[in-house]
């Protein structure tokens, strides 16, 4: 499976947990200190900022309530522009710099699917749904953060620190719990 053929899969995914969210804005989920309207504000600005270096801009992860009072239209505006951003002819070649580094094209966008994947997984445990992830989508994402050195991620707390897990568990499982979630 390509990433952006995933990235689709997991935005598809994130489109349907958010479309059920209702009044559960408020919950909290397993990101400390953020309830589900924070992931969701979070998800759909780092999504634009994708998008928007993407197409040759500066961006950083969005400030404020980017959700109004439509939060399923807002984060589909912003699933449109990414994916279009990563079918663009070339969207795979030379490198992206955020915030928080600087990556080859193709390993931006395995970036950016993690952020979806693991985002639409906190929302879903957050709101008592399923928080299984496409096994394939999954295993594409464990094996990129697997590759790279989280240390630097842990410490400014972008993921805390491993859960521990059996080998033999689920692949969600073994993802979200590299990156400091309870399973």
């Amino acid at each position: 499976m390509d990433v952006v053929e995933a990235l689709t899969l997991a935005h598809e995914r994130a489109a349907g947990v958010v479309a059920g969210l209702g009044g559960a804005l408020d919950q909290p989920t397993p990101c400390e200190r953020w309830d589900v309207r924070a992931v969701l504000n979070h998800l759909v600005g780092i999504t634009w900022m994708f998008t928007l270096v993407n197409q040759g801009q500066q961006a950083g992860e969005g400030d404020g309530d980017l959700l109004g009072a439509d939060p399923s239209a807002a984060l589909a505006a912003a699933r449109d522009a990414n994916l279009a951003s990563w079918r663009a002819p070339g969207a795979l070649d030379g490198d992206r710099a955020y915030p928080f580094g600087a990556f080859p094209a193709p390993a931006a966008a395995l970036v950016n699917l993690e952020e979806v994947v693991v985002h639409t997984w906190d929302l879903s445990k957050a709101t008592g749904r399923d928080p299984a992830i496409d096994p394939a989508v999954a295993e594409l994402v464990y094996s990129f953060c697997r590759s790279i050195p989280l240390d630097d991620y842990r410490a400014h707390g972008a993921f805390g620190p491993a859960v521990p897990v059996p080998a033999a568990a689920p692949v969600t499982d073994r993802l979200v719990a590299l990156l400091g979630r309870e399973p």
